[in-house]
């Protein structure tokens, strides 16, 4: 039984009784020695006034102590809400079903009042990644605007606006794709396609990149065929090798492997190179760039939009940095 319904029944339970006394009692006062025991219709109507009178004052008082006071406080607190102060608390002070809604509005504040805060800090972040190469442009465009350039120099502030628009490119599409995967609720996964062959195609379209720097490439890969995204797993391999050539030294190796499992698949991407203990927690938040990481001009976009499309296909993605290599392991279902 629902414990509010429990307190009604209770309560009209003793107001049944409290009323059913009010006669006797009344009875008990005007009854005397001198006075035959007879019920007139005025004894009658004032007996039912009184009990009618004190069963409504004993329900108006119940209703208004367990109903009307808490939900006149939960509604003070929602008009608190609507004008964006997030920092309310109703105190939950019974135990019945409106102080489970009282608790679920309470965790309700606290979330919309951290995400106040991501929010702000959401924007601080991005300005902050916007100002920089903008920053940039501007600079360099002014210097070439002054005409007294020797072509050498033309040529170098030229790639690097060049260099500061090809990142603001790819930060806006990062920055597009989180919001666009966030977006959806569901994710469709209705593509049979072999993962072997996506990676490998993601190999050979970044070939400059990997061949520049004379990386190493060593490839064990089992052809598995799966039903999934199959746009959505591409973004997860160009961005892991992406980031693996971007991190490696010249010649440096990087490993490949693609499994299977019983009811997954298994990916790992390895490359020399540590991730700092106290970035460890830190490497898939939103803008976060490392030390290390500034002088790639990462945007510390890329790993936080591999876990949310993972996240959404229903995989797990986990990492082993030690030892002076880092590995990337990536688990998705077949279908």
């Amino acid at each position: 039984m629902k414990k509010l319904t429990f307190k009604f029944i209770m309560m009209s339970f003793f107001i049944m009784i409290v009323s059913s006394a009010i006669p006797n009692i009344l009875w008990e006062i005007f009854e005397t020695e001198d006075k035959p025991e007879l019920v007139t219709p005025k004894m009658v109507l004032m007996a039912g006034a009184l009990t009618t009178l004190t069963a409504l004052l004993l329900y108006s008082f119940f209703i208004d102590r367990v109903v009307l006071k808490r939900m006149t406080k939960l509604n003070a607190a929602t008009k608190e809400i609507t004008k964006g102060n997030y920092e309310v608390f109703v105190e939950p002070d019974q135990r019945d079903e409106i102080t489970e809604v009282i608790k679920s509005f309470n965790k309700m504040a606290n979330e919309l009042q951290s995400n106040e805060y991501l929010n702000k800090e959401f924007v601080r972040n991005f300005s902050h990644e916007l100002k920089t190469p903008l920053s940039a442009i501007k600079g360099y465009a002014d210097l070439i605007n002054q005409m007294d350039l020797t072509k050498e120099e033309m040529i170098e502030y030229s790639s690097i606006i060049s260099q500061e628009a090809n990142r603001l490119s790819t930060l806006s599409k990062s920055m597009l794709s989180i919001s666009l995967v966030d977006s959806q609720n569901i994710i469709s996964r209705n593509d049979e396609y072999n993962i072997a062959e996506q990676v490998r195609n993601v190999i050979q379209l970044t070939q400059i990149e990997w061949e520049k720097k004379n990386i190493q490439l060593d490839l064990d890969l089992e052809d598995l065929i799966v039903t999934s995204n199959k746009e959505l797993t591409y973004q997860i391999w160009t961005n892991l090798f992406s980031n693996a050539v971007k991190f490696s030294n010249d010649s440096d190796p990087v490993s490949i492997k693609l499994e299977s499992l019983e009811d997954s698949i298994k990916f790992s991407i390895t490359n020399n190179g540590v991730i700092d203990k106290d970035d460890q927690t830190k490497i898939f938040d939103l803008f976060f760039v490392s030390e290390k990481s500034r002088t790639s001009k990462s945007n510390g976009v890329g790993l936080t939009l591999i876990k949310k499309i993972i996240t959404k296909l229903n995989g797990d993605i986990e990492f082993v940095s030690e030892n002076g290599i880092t590995t990337f392991i990536v688990f998705l279902p077949k279908n």
